[in-house]
């Protein structure tokens, strides 16, 4: 009797348990990520409306949204003063218009993707909204892209900007009636605009004004005005197709929900239709900085001092105003871009200098400089202590093989007076002496060449004996030995250029360019041919070619005001794959 009574007991709470089980509904887990974007459902006005005489403008959404760089991203065309305020309102957001708006105007408010939901924040792709305070919305367009003017890779972020006003001195005072702000590929669309000629200009616009105001601003122009177009827009389904409305939040009745039944009909993008629109095509640059001045002059240890430039100069140099030398009394080094000027100069007997910076024999600056550095605070020696052997270096690191193609060097720390060859001994195969000729590369006496070049595949070694190289400031050289091994012919390909001009007799300039766009040889070209470069390291390379029109051996930069394009810059489309001991032959053909 008592089994069973504790056998009803257990049954009891059996059964319970499983009730309870089956009542207790657990929500399900995983599921496919939410991938789809916000869908507008209405707005107060519709998109497209006309007679907007309002100052605010609500659209509503199928889900809550949040709102990602809204300041950076909302575009407003015609340009307002006042940048709209947005907020967000349950599942809507409200902007606020807080000046005047011009009569007979359609305006585009493009938000980029700075709308998009709250929870896997999908953004609305380059969501748009578009009114007219007239009878009717403007509906030409204008379209194309921006490209860096050098290097011809599109350029991102950077406004186009359209002018009524057609006086040249517009972009830099006027905001302008049409913008809009180009893509990843530097794509641009100018939608909704009124016919008429325009100029167009497009800017990098540092300082977020609208107003080409800055020298570091990057800027490209058109030639001659553009008209803009009408181009049969592509269907679209921005509304949710096929649902009915549910209830709403903050008030708003269902019945109010106007939401639209339509067949997503836009073509996919492989079926897209091809338009004829003008495309445009901008080469972004910037102006040459033609304000020339001296940013520093600083004594960097005794007997060298370092002048730099605000800009690149062209025939820098100095002279002592105070006392001026008998004789010439510094060695001038001129660094490769131009923008720094070394001197160099052996004990003058002075505590100081005083000296007259010119470029293109415009003086720029006077200095006066002690010919004594500060003595450093953190050392308990002298700051202008020279050092006890003169320092010498090679022109190849002593880990890779020597190009068996360019001269040895022998490089010093500082300018050298003399040397001495006899007391510089090259041998081949570690034992036979080699006959050389030594001279200096150039006027600063740093570098001294090795004449004739080496042979391929050769192992040599070099002796340098004591008081080989004496410099300008009496300092001589220690012991100095090194070995090294050069290359031989199979460890190098070459390029072979096959280039076709556009116009002949005019003078081009074909640039060799490593991966990093960093340029390695040039060649000066008038006419179609042949061109080779040999002795490649194997590994990637590219080719520009620009139109040299003035025949400075530089690619020049363009000018606004003087309607001056830059320099037409042609890119090789590909990248070219150089082996050791293999030949690559590319036809060159331009445009």
């Amino acid at each position: 009797m008592q089994n069973r009574h504790i056998q009803t007991i257990l049954l009891t709470i059996l059964v319970t348990m499983l009730l309870y089980a089956c009542a207790n509904v657990v929500a399900p887990t995983g599921g496919p990520r939410d991938e789809d974007p916000p869908r507008v459902i209405r707005s107060t006005p519709p998109n497209f409306s006309t007679n907007f005489d309002d100052d605010q403008i609500r659209i509503f959404f199928d889900e809550f949204v949040r709102l990602q760089n809204i300041r950076q991203q909302l575009l407003v065309s015609p340009p307002l003063e006042k940048t709209p305020e947005v907020r967000i309102r349950g599942r809507s957001i409200i902007i606020e218009i807080e000046e005047e708006l011009r009569p007979n105007s359609t305006y585009n408010l493009f938000f980029g993707d700075a709308i998009r939901d709250i929870t896997e924040g999908n953004a609305i792709p380059n969501f748009q909204f578009v009114f007219s305070t007239g009878d009717y919305v403007d509906s030409l367009s204008v379209r194309g892209q921006v490209t860096n003017a050098f290097h011809h890779d599109p350029e991102e972020g950077v406004y186009v900007m359209l002018y009524d006003n057609l006086n040249d001195s517009v972009p830099y005072i006027e905001r302008p009636v049409y913008l809009a702000k180009t893509d990843k590929e530097g794509r641009f669309l100018i939608s909704n605009m009124a016919d008429g000629e325009y100029l167009m200009f497009a800017l990098r616009d540092n300082n977020a004004n609208f107003l080409y105001d800055l020298p570091d601003e990057k800027i490209a122009f058109i030639d001659s005005l553009v008209r803009p177009e009408y181009v049969e827009p592509l269907p679209t389904a921005l509304e949710v197709p096929g649902q009915q409305p549910e209830s709403t939040e903050n008030g708003i009745p269902d019945e109010e929900l106007q939401w639209l039944e339509v067949e997503d009909t836009a073509p996919k993008p492989e079926e897209a239709p091809e338009t004829r629109a003008t495309h445009h095509t901008l080469y972004l640059f910037q102006e040459a900085d033609t304000l020339q001045r001296i940013t520093s002059a600083t004594l960097i240890k005794r007997g060298l001092l370092a002048i730099s430039f605000r800009i690149p100069y062209d025939s820098a140099h100095v002279r002592e105003i105070r006392q001026p030398f008998d004789k010439n009394w510094h060695i001038p080094e001129f660094n490769t871009t131009k923008d720094t000027l070394k001197i160099w100069f052996p004990e003058t007997a002075r505590d100081s200098l005083f000296l007259e910076i010119l470029d293109r024999d415009i003086i720029l600056d006077t200095i006066a400089r002690s010919t004594t550095p500060r003595a450093s605070r953190d050392r308990t020696t002298e700051a202008d202590t020279l050092p006890k052997a003169l320092n010498i270096s090679f022109n190849y690191r002593r880990a890779t093989a020597v190009p068996f193609f360019q001269p040895l060097g022998i490089i010093s720390e500082h300018p050298l007076q003399t040397f001495e060859p006899s007391k510089i001994e090259l041998l081949a195969h570690d034992s036979i002496p080699v006959e050389t000729n030594l001279h200096f590369k150039d006027d600063v006496r740093r570098t001294v060449l090795l004449e004739p070049l080496p042979e391929e595949g050769t192992p040599y070694g070099i002796n340098i004996m004591p008081g080989a190289f004496t410099d300008i400031f009496g300092l001589t050289n220690d012991t100095i030995q090194t070995r090294f091994s050069t290359t031989t012919v199979e460890n190098y390909g070459n390029l072979i250029v096959v280039l076709t001009l556009p116009e002949q007799e005019q003078q081009y300039v074909l640039q060799l360019l490593d991966r990093d766009r960093n340029v390695l040889r040039k060649k000066i070209i008038h006419k179609d041919g042949t061109y080779k470069f040999e002795h490649l390291s194997a590994g990637n390379y590219g080719l520009r070619l620009f139109h040299d029109i003035n025949e400075n051996i530089r690619w020049d930069t363009g000018n606004y005001l003087e309607k001056i394009q830059p320099e037409p810059v042609f890119m090789f489309p590909e990248n070219i794959q150089i082996r050791e001991n293999w030949d690559v032959e590319v036809p060159f053909e331009l445009p």
